[in-house]
């Protein structure tokens, strides 16, 4: 965790990216996530996609029956 340096311990600290759930999207056809701001997918182009803290909550299969409903409008 930390060194012993001439008799002082210290912490060394590793650069970290926090990205909130609800800033994140999770695709339904590629299954990779992206931050949201994109209105597809930047790996696969695929407009279907949900919220990750939705998908972790259950809604994905309620959301998913909707885009495929509207898409077959």
């Amino acid at each position: 965790m930390g060194r012993n340096t001439m008799g002082r311990n210290t912490l060394t600290l590793r650069p970290q990216l926090h990205v909130p759930l609800k800033r994140l999207a999770l695709c339904l056809d590629c299954e990779k996530c992206f931050e949201l701001g994109a209105s597809a997918c930047p790996a696969c182009g695929s407009g279907t996609w949900i919220t990750l803290a939705r998908f972790l909550e259950g809604g994905a299969s309620a959301e998913f029956a909707e885009a495929r409903t509207s898409d077959a409008a």
